[in-house]
């Protein structure tokens, strides 16, 4: 970590999204005296964020100045160190003050048992029962986010990432080999007894905005991904935003969706399609057994919501 007692000015350099998202974390650790970036350098712009802007060529006569560059591609912030090479300045990313975007462990929220609850100091909750599992990585971009973990949560590898008053819930007996969930102003839900195969995506934004040409209006609104219960989905599977699905189905094989499908049907293709009803199914493995009627299962939980 940087030790910025010795720095008598600190510059934020690089002004763009990733300011945008760490600056309020950043206030609550060290005070910018100036901003700086090569978009300004011939603007008559004097502040941003009530912050005066210093360009690059006064920039560099600053004594014991620290820059933090904001700009996430190394190659980005790699050309700007080079801008300080011949200088005293010293430069550093700003990862290396703050903490990587609010991650939360399922290890750290097993270190606060018997207490089951978590917050953060922007508001974003996470309530969860004693049986977490270790292997949860949960992601806090942003403020306002709502985390429910149920009881007897089976994970092999998840990882959730929130933007800004984004929620979800895992309910009781979801099983996940292998996901990855993206999730802001908007809401995921997995139903009871829901099981994941691997390489699945969930996300209920898309990365960008997108809007209408003629009216600039957004087009592209995140919508909540709803997935009942006891629902089975697929190898690589990819649920977007507007998804439901509906208590008892199964999400094939690299299945594509934002759309709306009932109880107790199989669904595949992209995008996707109805391609079996009146379905049921069972986790017993066929790898290791042969079975011919639901019965025969040791796992007949498919009852349950029949």
């Amino acid at each position: 970590m940087v030790d910025l007692e010795k720095y008598d000015i600190i510059v934020g350099y690089g002004i763009g999204q990733n300011y945008e998202q760490t600056k309020q974390r950043l206030r609550n650790i060290i005070e910018l005296r100036y901003l700086a970036d090569k978009k300004w350098e011939t603007s008559s712009l004097k502040k941003y964020d009530n912050i005066p802007i210093i360009r690059l060529e006064e920039l560099k006569k600053l004594k014991n100045a620290l820059v933090v560059l904001f700009p996430e591609f190394a190659s980005v912030r790699e050309v700007i160190t080079r801008e300080f090479e011949s200088t005293e300045i010293d430069v550093c990313y700003i990862y290396d003050i703050l903490p990587l975007e609010g991650l939360v462990t399922g290890q750290d929220l097993i270190a606060l048992l018997p207490k089951t609850e978590y917050w953060d100091e922007f508001q974003n909750h996470i309530v969860f029962d004693k049986t977490i599992p270790a292997n949860i990585k949960v992601h806090f971009y942003g403020e306002g986010n709502f985390l429910k973990i149920g009881k007897n949560i089976s994970v092999e590898y998840l990882e959730i990432y929130f933007g800004n008053r984004g929620g979800c819930v895992l309910e009781n007996d979801v099983s996940i080999q292998q996901a990855v969930c993206r999730i802001s102003e908007s809401a995921l839900r997995l139903g009871e007894g829901c099981m994941l195969s691997s390489g699945i995506m969930i996300l209920t934004h898309d990365e960008h905005h997108i809007f209408d040409s003629r009216t600039h209006n957004r087009v592209n609104c995140a919508k909540d991904v709803i997935v009942e219960n006891q629902v089975w989905v697929g190898y690589r599977a990819t649920l977007l935003g507007g998804t439901h699905i509906g208590t008892g189905s199964i999400v094939g094989t690299g299945t594509v969706t934002s759309s709306h499908f009932g109880d107790h049907v199989a669904i595949g293709g992209c995008p996707a399609k109805i391609i079996r009803e009146n379905v049921c199914w069972s986790k017993d493995s066929t790898w290791y057994f042969d079975r011919t009627r639901l019965e025969e299962c040791i796992d007949q939980s498919a009852l349950k919501y029949m």
